[in-house]
């Protein structure tokens, strides 16, 4: 895939490293010269330091072949610029940073997918793994649900028993599903008849946020 990438900041660099790792095709463009600097040093794409307003920076960055625009900058004037040339070029993907929600419905009549308030999101985020100390991640959704990573820890009574077992013996979390099991290097989706190992690091599906007594289970605390 060929991503075009507007803004070099913390979101736009992650999204790069991310895109790169995946081997997709990425062009940066950065109006900051030292950022722009420090992107085409780092990272294997084209990089352009030009405003997103330039004449003939689209083109440049070969719009008519990226199937994806992600506008990250703090300005929402700029990625709304990003937004509107990427519907002129025919991008089919646009994606981006909305700082402001008073902005939300600009981007999204011309066909954007947004996201609001990125550090808001992070604050959340980190506050959620506060908050649940035994999980590995943590993961909010809409109407107070979750997911959760979590690591069957050694002396946890999980440990060496089906999910089929431990669901009769009431020892996983009510409203809570495990959707997938990654044991080592494998990423299995289990069944009843799955054992948990020590070790075993799950995802967890929550139709609500599991409080620290119920993530006792995975961390063998109650034991």
């Amino acid at each position: 895939m060929y991503l075009i990438i507007v803004g070099a900041g913390a979101v736009g660099s992650s999204l790069v490293q991310l895109a790169l790792k995946d081997g997709h095709d990425v062009a940066l463009i950065e109006r900051d010269e030292d950022r722009a600097k420090r992107a085409a040093a780092c990272y294997d794409c084209m990089v352009l330091h030009a405003d997103i307003a330039q004449g003939g920076i689209m083109e440049e960055a070969q719009a008519e072949r990226a199937q994806a625009l992600i506008a990250t900058t703090d300005d929402d004037s700029d990625n709304l610029m990003a937004a509107f040339l990427g519907v002129e070029h025919g991008v089919q993907t646009l994606i981006s940073v909305v700082n402001d929600e008073r902005h939300q419905g600009l981007f999204q009549r011309l066909g954007v997918h947004v996201l609001l308030d990125p550090e808001q999101i992070i604050a959340e985020h980190l506050y959620g793994v506060l908050c649940q100390p035994a999980a590995e991640d943590v993961i909010k959704l809409a109407g107070g649900a979750q997911v959760v990573e979590l690591k069957v820890a050694p002396d946890s009574p999980l440990a060496g028993k089906s999910l089929s077992q431990s669901g009769q013996a009431r020892l996983l979390p009510k409203e809570a599903l495990i959707v997938s099991l990654k044991r080592g290097d494998k990423t299995l989706i289990p069944s009843g008849k799955t054992v948990l190992e020590a070790q075993d690091l799950l995802t967890v599906f929550a139709q609500r946020t599991l409080g620290a007594k119920e993530l006792e289970v995975f961390s063998g605390a109650r034991a």
